[in-house]
Order: C-alpha cells, then structure tokens, then sequence
C-alpha cells in the first residue's frame, strides 16, 4: 500500500497524515504545512490545526521528511562555555532564526576545549545536522592541523562570536573599535593613568579588544606603561587578585579597562576590598550588559554587544549556506557594539 511522506504505521492502524488534519482543520495542506514549519498562519487556524493534530493524534514523519529533502532540519551549536552569562542570549539569537526557517537547534558545550570541540561537530556530522554554528573554544599552541580539520569540515560552518584563521563564514563583532571607543570615553574624563586586564589573548575577540586598547593609548601618546597590563584570566578570582596587583603600582592608575565580565566582577570586589571607591577613587568600563547589571552600585558603564543579533545572523548566514544552490566566498559580517555610558566613570580630578 502506498503510503503518504507523512504517515505511519502503529499497532496496525495507519497513522493520521497532514491531509486528514488539513481536512479536519478546514484549512488546506499548506496552511497546516506552514503551521508545522513554524511560519506564521492566523490564529483561528492555529487553533484549529492544533485541535486537529491533538484529535487524530497526528506525528510529522520527518525521517520521511528529512529523505524527501534531502536535510534532517536541524543545526548543530558548540559554545565554549555554558557558564558564562554571555553565551545564552547568543543561543536565543540562532535559535530564533532556525525556528522562523523551521529547523530544530542541538546544543553542545566544548568547556572551552579544543578537543571537546572537535568531538560535537564530529557528533553533529554522525546525526546529519544540515550545519553548524562555531563559538571556537581558545587557541591552543601549533593551530596547524584545527584550522586543517575546520577548513575541511563538510558540514557548511558559520563561526559566530570568535573567529579563526580559516577560511569560512564569520559574524562577529567589532571588538577593537569598540575597546577603543570605551577607552577614548576615560580618557576624555581625563584620565591618563588606563589600566587593563589582558585576559585570554588565544581569544581571538579579547585579543580584538587588547589591540583597540593599545591603538588608543599609543594614538593619545601615553605608552602604554606595561606595568598597567597584566594578563588576567577571564574569571572572578583571576580579576580579583590581578586588580590587587595593579593597584599596588605606584603611582596606581586611576582607571581600569576590563574586556571580560567575569574579570570585571573580580576587579569590583578587589577595589571593595581595598576600602576604596568606584568612581570617586577609580573607574571602571567593561564589556557586555546585563540585566542583573542593574543591581550593581555604581551601575557599570559597558560595552554592550549585539549578542541575539549575533546569534540570529549567524543562524541566518548558515541557514542561506545551506539552501543555497550556488557556491559563494566566505561572508564575513561585523556588527556594531554600542557604549552605554552610566555611573562607574566618574570624572577624574587630578590631586
């Protein structure tokens, strides 16, 4: 008996099809189709499919879908660290995308592992993902044979967020512009003496940010003095005691550049420590906003990224990657970040 892409077969009786919950609907094959693929239909319709589909206990079939297309309607994702505040809302990006173009999201987190890494989009390609989205884990030594394997990938790859020396779509965002602009902002608050938390120079965004750092001090002819950078891993106990060293260098600076959250929380609580004040005795602008940002006293003046936009671009790109008919040159797209001026720069008077 021939049998419809959508149906099945269960305990001998055959299985609803989307024609029957079309006809029980009182809508057409399309519109239930749509319904099915997350497009938008009317919200009478909607209820009415739903009612339907729950009625006739109706199942897409989309191992037969997936044969017919040829794709499994699904993207794979590898972040590199599921702790990190930031990395969510870049999640929500691409798969808001993927829903809108029907496709399902796998997630996988690489613990900021190389390896690891290698070994999701390796799982991706056993599960016949139609693509993946790369936040690459961090550099780690010879990258000879990673960029290698990456460039050999055959599963259309969009790196978002991080980037690295292969040749593949990329959407980031405009890490030295934006370091720069939030050093340009202390120094016309008139500070001179800008310190900054190096952290993870393997990152190819936080090696962005430490490159518009230094442009910046060298275009406003202030060194920099190498006894105000000190690399900092980008967590809290790493930003802690590296701020604790900076401060004891004399004269201490009177203003700190941290391009990571984490780093930037760690720097709040060493200057708490050492019975001082932000801003009155130091400043402090760091990278990405948060809502729980709010509760901090100061409020934290920030580089706010365009992480869902990120995300959804990204998802975006591939998604068009892997529909398209036609083979094209990598894109590389750059999103705009914006400073989001509030209370932790104060003006500085020097005394």
């Amino acid at each position: 008996m021939k049998r419809s892409a959508e149906s099945g077969d269960e305990g001998g009786k055959k299985a609803s099809d989307i024609r029957e919950v079309a006809r029980k609907a009182g809508v057409s094959i399309s519109t239930v189709s749509r319904f099915l693929n997350h497009k938008v239909v009317s919200p009478a319709a909607e209820r009415r499919i739903e009612e339907a589909i729950r009625e006739l206990g109706y199942l897409p079939n989309r191992i037969a879908r997936s044969l017919k297309m040829k794709r499994t309607m699904t993207l794979g994702m590898v972040i590199p660290d599921i702790t990190n505040p930031y990395f969510p809302e870049v999640v929500k990006g691409v798969d808001s995308a993927a829903r809108a173009a029907g496709f399902n999201l796998v997630l996988a987190n690489a613990g900021e592992d190389p390896m690891i890494e290698w070994e999701h989009l390796q799982t991706f390609r056993g599960l016949r993902c139609d693509g993946v989205v790369l936040i690459p884990a961090p550099s780690s030594g010879d990258e000879t044979e990673r960029r290698r394997l990456l460039s050999s990938y055959p599963l259309p790859l969009v790196f978002v967020d991080r980037t690295l020396n292969v040749e593949r779509d990329h959407v980031v965002s405009d890490n030295r512009r934006s370091a720069g602009e939030a050093v340009r902002h202390l120094l016309r608050l008139g500070h001179t003496r800008i310190a900054m938390l190096d952290t993870t120079l393997e990152v190819s965004s936080h090696r962005e940010r430490a490159e518009g750092y230094l442009q910046v001090m060298r275009e406003a002819g202030l060194g920099p003095d190498p006894r105000l950078i000190i690399r900092s891993l980008p967590t809290v106990a790493d930003g802690f005691a590296s701020t604790v060293k900076l401060l004891e260098v004399s004269p201490p600076p009177t203003a700190f550049f941290a391009p990571s959250n984490r780093s930037t929380i760690g720097a709040l609580q060493a200057v708490s420590a050492r019975g001082m004040r932000c801003p009155e005795d130091i400043s402090i602008v760091s990278f990405d906003d948060y809502e729980w940002q709010e509760a901090f006293r100061p409020r934290l003046t920030v580089v706010a990224q365009p992480a869902f936009l990120l995300g959804q671009r990204g998802a975006e790109v591939l998604i068009e990657r892997i529909t398209s008919e036609t083979e094209t040159d990598a894109e590389q797209v750059v999103l705009s970040s914006r400073l989001v001026v509030r209370e932790s720069c104060g003006i500085y008077e020097s005394r």
